[in-house]
């Protein structure tokens, strides 16, 4: 009776398997259904069986032989995702192997490659998170901004998913899913891993590469705030531009002309060398400046030859130079060359396409006023003259010359204009 039966049942496999290899072309989940239902009906019968005869055990490996062979045909139809949506409802045990065909597929000649696509990625995503960990570090230091926070957010999220699809377990099926919703062939699955953490790796790089670019948007933003008056706004524009590139050395230029402002000099000195690391002209000139108000003449004499180098053409640049190397001499006492470069200055200054673009033009006047008067040279008092004329109070030095010139010019009966 169990004999007879176990025929029938093995006559119903032999048939399902049957017809798929008649219709292997047009194979649907249907008729795969089909047979597995059919294979678990011979296993149940095998367990039910006290005795089964050599020749059933025989046919029954035959057709378990020609189910394996058609797991090649059955896997095109049949995804991997499939069968795993089919053992979560029917929950078949461990040794149903027929509902684990996608595992009998012959590895495809590309996936011998898999070990070393698997381990790029890794690599890959590595390499993401630490140029996402150096980005978000760059805008996140000294406060985001809302610019900051946007600019960091989308790679951020990108990046950790990306992650997120190799380090977890849903994050694997999920991209899984997703790769064969967009009809990639298994065999590829991992090369299109790969392709998406370098597309991944490609955008970081862009963003990292653009960072000088974003820093000279923040500099010149602080550059407005600053003429506008904004210094706050200003030096957390320059800070930033400085963090998002540390060798802007515009920016750095910018932030040592508004701590001098703010009279703080020992900031302002430190962002002066580092923007003439960079050879700024006028870092060289203004950091000279600081040097002579500290009487450190020799630094300060240095720096502006080295700045004249750098300057050959940018006059107004030129003219701070010569001024400035002018007082070095005066306050060194080196009258003679004080004066040839002051005269430099002031012949510089007298073109009015460059004097408009100088605010101090009287302070070479007000230099030379002093080396002449040193000198007892009678002109002096028309130096002073041009220096009241066209001094400004810019800076605490300037300011002071002005009145000394005023008081001059009052001792010598004349009136400044």
């Amino acid at each position: 009776m169990i004999n007879s039966q176990l025929g029938t049942i093995l006559e119903r496999y032999k048939t399902e398997i049957e017809r798929l290899k008649v219709t292997d072309t047009s194979i649907d989940a249907e008729q795969v259904l089909e047979v597995l239902n059919a294979r678990d009906a011979v296993q149940l019968a095998l367990k039910g069986a006290t005795f089964i005869p050599t020749s059933r055990l025989k046919q029954v490996l035959e057709l378990d032989t020609e189910l394996r062979k058609q797991a090649i045909q059955i896997n095109k139809v049949i995804k991997a995702e499939q069968f795993a949506q089919w053992r979560e409802s029917i929950h078949p045990p461990g040794e149903a192997w027929w509902w684990r065909l996608e595992n009998l597929t012959p590895p495809h000649k590309w996936d011998r490659f898999d070990w070393l696509w698997k381990g790029l990625v890794v690599a890959g995503w590595t390499a993401n998170l630490s140029l996402l960990i150096n980005i978000a570090t760059r805008f996140l230091s000294g406060g985001a901004g809302l610019l900051g926070a946007s600019a960091v957010i989308l790679p951020s999220i990108l990046a950790l998913l990306q992650a997120s699809s190799e380090l977890t377990k849903a994050g694997k099926e999920g991209f899984e899913k997703l790769l064969t919703k967009l009809n990639i062939p298994q065999h590829l699955q991992e090369e299109a891993k790969l392709g998406s953490t370098l597309l991944m790796t490609g955008f970081l790089l862009s963003f990292w590469l653009a960072l000088p670019s974003i820093s000279q948007l923040y500099n010149r933003n602080g550059l407005n705030n600053y003429q506008q008056g904004k210094l706050g706004a200003a030096e957390q524009d320059y800070l930033k531009a400085i963090s998002l590139d540390a060798d802007n050395a515009d920016a750095h230029y910018n932030l040592g002309n508004l701590y001098e402002d703010l009279q703080d000099f020992e900031k302002a000195r430190k962002h002066y060398q580092i923007a003439v690391g960079s050879d700024v002209p006028d870092a060289y000139n203004n950091l000279a400046r600081l040097y002579i108000q500290d009487k450190k003449y020799s630094q300060a004499r240095a720096l502006l030859q080295n700045g004249l180098v750098k300057a050959k053409d940018l006059p107004e640049v030129r003219y701070s130079l010569f001024k400035n190397l002018g007082w070095v001499r005066f306050e060194e006492g080196r009258y003679e060359e004080a004066q040839l470069n002051l005269q430099a200055a002031i012949g510089i200054a007298n073109n009015p396409e460059v004097a408009k673009n100088i605010q101090n033009t009287g302070a070479a006047y007000c230099i030379l006023a002093q080396v002449m008067e040193r000198q007892k040279q009678p002109a002096a008092l028309e130096q002073w003259q041009k220096c009241c004329e066209q001094g400004s109070t810019l800076n605490a030095d300037e300011d002071t010359w002005l009145h000394l010139a005023r008081q001059k010019l009052q001792k010598a009966g004349r009136v400044c204009k």
